[in-house]
């Protein structure tokens, strides 16, 4: 049986991790819990944007495994033991059930039959990729739940991986710097195509951008404009 603590202080973020979750009963609608010796990752995701945060762990009890845990009662233990005065919160996690404790508080959540989603490929097919501004298009209601997630009030900027080699840092340079060189549409429709991460010390979150083809309506605009009529004695 894994048991391991986290601080107290991360609880309230690690809550906030199932607004990430699908609306379904299946594993996607919990939370995904991999527990190895030197850190456990709590992981939810609803098939569009994926949120994962990393919990270094000083001491780690039992075999390492994974686990999936009951969702609404996850957030709501969380919020229970993050209440009391100790500084770290005992997760034990059992056949059937988890225990979180912190002090006198303390309560149950119960382990959700069935497979997490492998997500690693998600964190390391970004490895010797370059970073820049995410140029895809977003649903906007994931980028409130990851506003959510994050805790943050600014607005978050999220970047996209892509090929060091296509050089698309260059969008991004002062205007004038490089007038005589030209990108290649292939590497512009990769960047526009690509996930956009956003993440700080303990937290990363994917969003998966919206699809959009070549045949969007083109707008006309014209009767917004409404031009005043000029006055008879001034057209004189």
């Amino acid at each position: 049986m894994p048991s391991f603590t986290i601080p107290r202080i991360t609880a309230e973020r690690i809550s906030r991790l199932p607004l990430a979750c699908a609306d379904e009963t299946g594993p996607l609608g919990h939370v995904g819990v991999r527990i190895t010796p030197t850190a456990v990752r709590f992981a939810c995701t609803n098939g569009r944007m994926l949120a994962s945060l990393v919990v270094p762990l000083d001491a780690m009890t039992g075999d390492p495994g994974e686990v999936i845990l009951d969702a609404d009662q996850f957030a709501a233990a969380l919020k229970v033991t993050a209440k009391a005065t100790g500084g770290r919160i005992q997760v034990e996690i059992g056949p059937k059930e988890a225990r979180l404790t912190n002090g006198t508080a303390s309560a149950i959540v119960r382990c959700v039959d069935g497979t997490f989603p492998r997500v690693e490929h998600c964190w390391t097919r970004t490895a010797g990729r370059q970073w820049v501004p995410t140029m895809s298009s977003l649903d906007p209601h994931l980028v409130a739940i990851t506003q959510k997630i994050s805790g943050y009030k600014i607005p978050l900027l999220f970047t996209s991986p892509v090929e060091p080699g296509n050089r698309l840092e260059r969008l991004w340079a002062a205007l004038g710097a490089q007038p005589d060189e030209s990108i290649c549409v292939n590497v512009l429709r990769s960047v526009i195509t690509t996930p956009a991460y956003w993440a700080d010390h303990e937290l990363a979150i994917l969003v998966m951008p919206i699809t959009r083809g070549d045949s969007e309506r083109q707008l006309n605009l014209d009767a917004h404009a409404l031009p005043m009529p000029m006055p008879a004695s001034q057209a004189a």
